[in-house]
C-alpha cells in the first residue's frame, strides 16, 4: 500500500489500512458490485466478529474520550490477508445480503 493512502487516513486501525487498499479494486466492477461491497464490509466491520476495532475506536474516541485505541492486531505487519477477506466475505445467516432492484449495470473502464 503506498504512503498517500497511510497519510490520508487519519489514526486508522490496520484493519481498516487493508480493507480500504482492496477497495481499489472496485474501480472495475459495477455500481452494484461496489455497493453490496461496502455493505457487507460496514456489518463486518461493526460486528466484531472479524475484528473489535471499530468498538474500540468508538470507546477511545467517544466513550472515554482518551484517544488511545488499543487495535487488536496492534499494527498493519499482523493483519493476515484472511482477515482481510472476512471483510468482504458473504454475510452469515442471519444477516441479509443487499438485494437492490436493478442489477446489471455496464463497470466503469
Amino acid at each position: 500500500m503506498g504512503r498517500k493512502l497511510q497519510k490520508l487516513v487519519v489514526s486508522p486501525f490496520p484493519t481498516q489500512i487493508h480493507a480500504i487498499s482492496m477497495i481499489h479494486e472496485g474501480r472495475f466492477q459495477t455500481l452494484d458490485q461496489c455497493l453490496i461491497r461496502e455493505y457487507r464490509m460496514s456489518l463486518q466491520g461493526i460486528s466484531g466478529q472479524t475484528s473489535t476495532d471499530f468498538c474500540e475506536g468508538v470507546r477511545a474516541r467517544m466513550v472515554d474520550k482518551d484517544f488511545a485505541p488499543k487495535w487488536d492486531p496492534p499494527s498493519l505487519e499482523y493483519v493476515s490477508q484472511d482477515m482481510v477477506d472476512r471483510y468482504f466475505s458473504p454475510l452469515s445467516a442471519f444477516e441479509p445480503e443487499l438485494d437492490l432492484p436493478i442489477k446489471q449495470r455496464e463497470a466503469f473502464t
